[in-house]
């Protein structure tokens, strides 16, 4: 799971950074920077998803051992 974060981290980072260097290059949006602004925007709210996934999925980890734990096993 932490490799698909990082590759979705730097293709959000890649793709801002085409968005970046093409809009100093055109005057006014077009096409292809309006898609490129919308593709960051899905990654990054991806990527958000995916840390709130991740936590959430630490929090019922941490629970779980903390439940096993009052019932005297190991984790």
């Amino acid at each position: 799971m932490k490799n698909t974060y990082t590759h979705k981290l730097a293709v959000g980072i890649l793709a801002f950074s085409l968005g970046a260097l093409s809009s100093s290059a055109f005057a006014g949006k077009d096409d292809i920077q309006s898609r490129t602004s919308e593709q960051i925007y899905k990654l990054q709210q991806q990527i958000k998803a995916v840390e709130a996934s991740k936590q959430s999925s630490e929090s019922t980890k941490a629970a779980e051992c903390k439940r096993l734990e009052e019932q005297s096993k190991k984790c």
